[in-house]
């Protein structure tokens, strides 16, 4: 090494710098001593595969470091006078503070060495509450260092070349800058810079859409499941799990009574009809509350309201229709797994828990067993939301996005291309796809800042909230692909199920409350079976489409799903959601429960404002619904902790 870069090296920055990449070494290091210690845990890894798995592993690596270095790079960036910054005792300081944060962000790297093999999971903050009830701690964790002293070692190892590899780069003394002014200017943007930089690495990037990486999306770079604990670490994970609150084993009832009153497993179909390999293509919309279709809302405003939504409107009319139709969360990231998953959110979106990586096998995963060719559309930056990790995690293959549109003169310039030109690239897809084949597409237009193309402008009724006018756009945008879908020969040998990912603001009151808010379109469309039509006055959820679109298929397999096949059910139906508190659909009744005790009913047919409260005068009906919804919650908890969300063989 010549001078120039071994001064460097010992410069201040060039030391900044040095102790940073130092801490993505060690993270490294650990990632191979993980895979080293459990490598029967993840058969069928070839050299191939490695490739993705260090390059996301990277990724997840930057963001731990930054988050457990905080402290240190504001320490090592931040404008203070020279000579503090390279004063011994300040050294001294940034020196401990390194070697706690990251002898903390080893350590945890080092316990999952073991406990991996036990959890099948990076270990999470819920291992506090795990152990809040156990007795004996220190000696279950003196019982735990002495059976697996040789991590202790390990530990002790990573510890000791931390230290020394640290001691290896000092900053080399220089006399204090000459130029005071020039000093604090550059320190000033090298801090701004640092901080900068440092939201990226969190974030995962700097697009608009892109929300700060979470577990979930360790999916993107791995083939199997399980293979995304070698992607994450350990740090990442449980700094990304603080503020979660873990689920917690319930035990309303024995196993053998929750499975009486609510039970996931899914038996094969008990008729005789074989499986119908009919292409299943499912059209999730963003932000399509209810209240914007006139079909559902005839009654509005003295009976002379039209809606929005004239295609969706004469679609439904042909329809197979659950009149009393919900989503079963308030946000996007809630929708994709209720949907093609039958798996809800609870008290945090299920993409964002530890359990997103459990075994499950999704919709699209039956299907592709069966032969069917898959594939998800979203016409978002790739990575947005993370769909792109979610989706792949659950076995869909092919995914296309802005990046595989590929011509961004259809770019709305925030959130993604266009749903009209996006709609017709996911008709065209369709088409050279093998049939059958399994696609969903989630829009894009409807969303905030509500603009439409400027060639649209004024052509969409406005109505009283802006998001209406947008609405109306992308109805026009699906009448366009259904013209041209149903000229090609897969059409009617189609089921279409469209949907929405949540509902959105109201403006009239009889939308402006607790089945309102979740209140959306669910429409079964299967232009090939002119039978497949009519109103059902019962409950149908997003958790429902899965199961449903099995059941129509005639699917002979157990599976598990949290919904129904409302297509052969027994009563009205029901809908589950969280929001601050459990809500518990059956029928026309609302049930409020939280966590404790029932806290209000309502019949919202009758009392479309749900002003009267029938939980008094109702009681045996509202302890009948509380049962259940107990059941509900004692399975989705329970087996979400116990890595159980898949039908037994």
């Amino acid at each position: 090494m010549n001078d120039r870069k071994r001064n460097w090296l010992r410069s201040y920055y060039g030391v900044f710098l040095y102790r940073i990449l130092l801490v993505l070494v060690l993270f490294a290091l650990c990632r191979f001593l993980f895979y080293g210690l459990n490598v029967r845990l993840f058969p069928g890894i070839g050299l191939s595969d490695w490739l993705p798995i260090l390059t996301g592993g990277l990724r997840f690596d930057v963001a731990a470091m930054l988050y457990f270095n905080c402290l240190l790079i504001f320490l090592m960036t931040v404008p203070v006078p020279y000579k503090w910054r390279t004063h011994s005792r300040y050294q001294v300081v940034v020196k401990w503070v390194f070697y706690i944060t990251n002898g903390i962000a080893l350590s945890l790297n080092c316990i999952d060495f073991i406990y991996y093999r036990f959890t099948l999971r990076r270990t999470t903050t819920s291992v506090f509450s795990e152990f809040s009830h156990e007795q004996n701690k220190s000696g279950l964790a003196f019982n735990f260092l002495l059976d697996y002293w040789y991590v202790v070692l390990i530990f002790i190892g990573l510890t000791v070349l931390m230290v020394f590899l640290y001691r290896r780069v000092n900053i080399k003394e220089q006399p204090a800058p000459a130029r005071k002014t020039l000093y604090y200017i550059k320190a000033a943007l090298i801090f701004v810079v640092t901080v900068v930089l440092a939201i990226g690495g969190i974030r995962g990037g700097f697009r608009h859409s892109t929300r700060p990486i979470t577990v979930g999306d360790a999916g993107v770079y791995v083939k199997r499941s399980h293979e995304v604990y070698l992607v994450l670490n350990t740090p990442f994970v449980f700094i990304r799990t603080m503020g979660v609150k873990p689920l917690r084993e319930v035990h309303y009832f024995t196993d053998k009574e929750v499975e009486q009153l609510y039970s996931p497993l899914h038996a094969p179909a008990a008729d005789t009809v074989p499986f119908t390999k009919k292409n299943v293509v499912i059209v999730i919309l963003e932000s399509f509350g209810k209240e914007a279709m006139g079909f559902y809302n005839k009654d509005l405003d003295n009976g002379t309201y039209t809606g929005f939504t004239p295609f969706l409107d004469s679609l439904a009319s042909v329809s197979k229709i659950y009149w009393n139709s919900f989503a079963n969360g308030r946000k996007s990231i809630d929708a994709i797994p209720s949907v093609l998953s039958s798996i809800p959110s609870g008290l945090d979106p299920f993409v964002l828990t530890p359990y997103v990586s459990d075994s499950t096998k999704s919709l699209p995963q039956l299907l592709a067993r069966e032969g069917y060719h898959t594939s998800f559309f979203h016409g978002a930056p790739n990575g947005s939301m993370g769909f792109l990790s979610y989706t792949k995690m659950i076995g869909i293959e092919n995914y296309f996005g802005k990046t595989e549109y590929n011509n961004d003169a259809d770019f709305d310039g925030i959130w993604g291309i266009w749903d009209e030109p996006f709609f017709q690239f996911f008709e065209q897809k369709l088409n050279n796809f093998p049939q059958p084949f399994f696609s969903s597409i989630f829009s894009v237009s409807s969303h905030h800042p509500f603009k439409v193309p400027k060639q649209y402008e004024g052509k969409f009724k406005k109505g009283p909230l802006p998001v209406m006018e947008c609405i109306g756009y992308t109805d026009m945008a699906l009448q366009r692909f259904f013209a041209k879908a149903q000229q090609q020969p897969w059409f009617r040998n189609t089921i279409f199920v469209i949907t929405a990912d949540h509902a959105t603001i109201s403006y009239h009151p009889e939308y402006q409350n607790a089945w309102g808010d979740i209140a959306i379109p669910i429409l079964l469309y299967a232009p090939g079976d002119t039978a497949f039509r009519g109103i059902d006055p019962g409950v149908i959820q997003q958790l429902d489409i899965m199961p449903t679109v099995l059941g129509y298929l005639h699917y002979d397999k157990p599976y598990l799903a949290y919904g129904e096949n409302v297509l052969n059910r027994k009563g009205a139906g029901f809908t589950y959601q969280y929001s601050g508190g459990h809500r518990w659909i059956e029928g026309n009744r609302l049930l409020f429960y939280d966590g404790k005790e029932a806290t209000g009913l309502y019949d919202f047919k009758t009392d479309r404002l749900m002003k009267t409260d029938l939980l008094k005068d109702s009681a045996q009906a509202a302890a009948a619904m509380e049962q259940r919804l107990k059941a509900f919650i004692q399975q989705y908890n329970n087996r979400l902790i116990r890595n159980q969300l898949i039908a037994p063989r």
